[in-house]
């Protein structure tokens, strides 16, 4: 049953819609929160072919319902897709994912080497998107973002994310092109759990308690640990990538300004080791000289050993000096690379007040440029 469908729409009276899964649907019918008979007076509806459906508890074993609850079409309906391959896959690690990640507060995404902090400002669960030619897709996550670290990212995305969770298969090319060409940035992410987590779903969800206990345990580990979502983003759909409004330009700002300050703070701390290093070297050359000083003073009575080791105290103070030297000009250096790291950070903050001023301009200031 985990494959049967899980999720369906719920339009109330005031107009507004809400995705629920089988197991609020059956709580909401309990409480007669919901309409399901007559058929005319339904409130619920199919994700794909927007035909009503009915919450429908699992099969009934001694007295009692085993596996999982889905919802089905009235009797006599059948789906105008019957035949087709359905255009998402439904699963319990799927369930399981989009259940922890539709209230998560934080999490990050790594992709081509690359992390990045996700921020969310609202999540839609079983988002359907719909095309200028009528034609639609199921996105299993939209994500609105409020913000990102590093902050270019927010830019890169469209301030938006779209997350594709997947079991067996990945979305298929027109799904990405169309979302590409409308902006939304697709991320793929296969739904599994590694050993490390301790995360094991069942086959099938048999209760909302199970149903919930398994997401809180998903989100915990992608909101509270370190643990990154693994996925891509397809290379056709990044050809097919539309920036919207002036997010390209602000993107490739933001980013030189981010890697150039990432070059200074790598100089800085290649600086710091190196200043530590000869600093070690300095304090060894205080105590060498200290150990000749000493022997000096017993041995001066000889001239034969006063000469010599005279001579080979002048050479350690002559290396000592140069090496003070040399941690004078690194001290130097390293304040001019502060000072530069500063007046970048000062360039930074001023290109994102002037994105933000660039933002709040009305159409007629950005035509007449003022």
């Amino acid at each position: 049953m985990a494959v049967s469908k899980f999720y369906a729409v719920w339009r109330k009276e005031s107009g507004e819609e809400e995705i629920v899964n089988a197991f609020q649907a059956l709580a909401l019918k309990g409480r007669a929160q919901i309409i399901t008979t007559p058929k005319e007076q339904a409130t619920l509806f199919d994700l794909e072919t927007d035909l009503k459906v009915n919450p429908r508890s699992s099969q009934k074993k001694d007295g009692r319902y085993v596996g999982q609850p889905y919802f089905s079409y009235y009797p006599g309906e059948e789906s105008p897709l019957k035949g087709l391959e359905s255009s998402f896959e439904y699963s319990s690690e799927l369930n399981a994912f989009i259940e922890a990640f539709k209230t998560i507060e934080k999490f990050q995404i790594e992709y081509d080497n690359h992390t990045a902090y996700i921020f969310p400002k609202a999540i839609s669960p079983m988002q359907r998107i719909v095309f200028e030619d009528e034609d639609f897709v199921i996105l299993k996550l939209l994500i609105d973002i409020d913000e990102t670290y590093p902050y270019s990212e927010y830019y890169r995305l469209n301030g938006q994310l779209g997350i594709e969770f997947y079991k067996t298969r990945r979305p298929k090319p027109v799904k990405r092109i169309k979302l590409a060409k409308e902006g939304i940035p697709l991320f793929e992410a296969k739904a599994h759990f590694p050993k490390s987590t301790k995360i094991y779903v069942p086959e099938e969800f048999t209760s909302p308690e199970q149903v919930k206990s398994i997401a809180a345990r998903v989100r915990e580990v992608y909101q509270k640990t370190n643990y990154k979502l693994y996925g891509n983003f397809d290379k056709y759909h990044i050809e097919a990538f539309v920036f919207l409004d002036d997010n390209e330009r602000k993107y490739k700002t933001l980013k030189t300004y981010e890697e150039q300050y990432q070059e200074l703070l790598t100089e800085i701390e290649r600086l710091r080791l190196s200043y530590i290093e000869k600093s070690e070297k300095v304090d060894q050359l205080d105590k060498n000289i200290e150990e000749v000083k000493i022997r000096l003073r017993k041995y001066r009575e000889k001239e034969e050993y006063y000469k010599k080791l005279e001579k080979d105290n002048q050479k350690l103070e002559e290396d000592k000096r140069k090496l003070k030297q040399e941690k004078g000009e690194i001290l130097t250096e390293n304040q001019r690379l502060a000072n530069e790291s500063q007046h970048l950070l000062k360039l930074k903050n001023e290109a994102e007040e002037k994105i933000e001023s660039l933002q709040k301009r009305s159409l007629w200031q950005r035509l007449l440029n003022k």
